[in-house]
């Protein structure tokens, strides 16, 4: 059922896809981004919404069109950031292999899925996979000594859905006695994650600051 955490968390969602194609459209750069997370990225939403291709899938036009579009965004900016962008692509300091965040998730998925189908592995494998998916774009963070306000802006958006999200489980099962222990408990370290990538931008934007007050003085 929506809330309104949910409806506040799934804006905040779109608003951060929007913010990452502004960047890459605007400054022509893919400087501060993962490309390991933008692959974790596309792979979490073609698993995930996999059942678009079902015979079975009931959901509406908007919720639909609202997948499709997550579908697209995520491989455009793959595209991006390994095809036009590439020459401002960091892959020196973006060196996190996804093959140990995949392999584990896509193992784990297989006992812990509700039920022994392709898309319920599928969906929960995703579930799984986006709460670590981060870590690559954390890892590039502790390499780099600058971080531009676009990126900030994405980052700060997708930090805060998963919090509203948390939200909005504890108003589901607070009021409708609903919940997935499997969603929640990757939702939770996903924001615990999340909570580091903010720290880190901290540092990194003190530091900027400590560097500008050094110049002016």
């Amino acid at each position: 059922m929506m809330n309104i955490f949910r409806i506040l968390g799934d804006s905040l969602h779109a608003l951060a896809l929007i913010l990452l194609i502004a960047k890459l459209w605007r400054t022509k750069s893919c400087a501060g981004l993962s490309g390991k997370t933008q692959i974790l990225s596309a792979i979490i939403y073609t698993t995930r919404y996999a059942d678009l291709l079902s015979p079975n899938h009931y959901h509406s036009y908007y919720v639909s069109s609202m997948k499709i579009a997550f579908i697209a965004v995520s491989c455009l900016t793959v595209y991006l950031i390994y095809g036009p962008y590439k020459k401002t692509y960091d892959r020196e300091n973006d060196d996190f292999y996804n093959e140990f965040l995949i392999v584990p998730c896509f193992v784990l998925s297989l006992f812990s899925a509700n039920y022994m189908s392709p898309l319920e592995i599928m969906w929960t494998f995703s579930i799984f996979l986006e709460a670590v998916a981060i870590l690559p774009q954390l890892d590039l963070l502790c390499h780099v000594k600058f971080v531009d306000s676009y990126t900030v802006c994405y980052l700060l958006s997708l930090g805060l859905y998963r919090a509203l999200y948390i939200l909005n489980w504890a108003y589901r099962y607070y009021y409708e006695g609903d919940y997935d222990l499997i969603a929640v408990g990757s939702g939770f370290l996903q924001t615990a994650l999340f909570s580091l990538v903010f720290v880190r931008i901290y540092m990194l934007k003190r530091r900027e600051d400590s560097v500008m007050i050094s110049v002016v003085t």
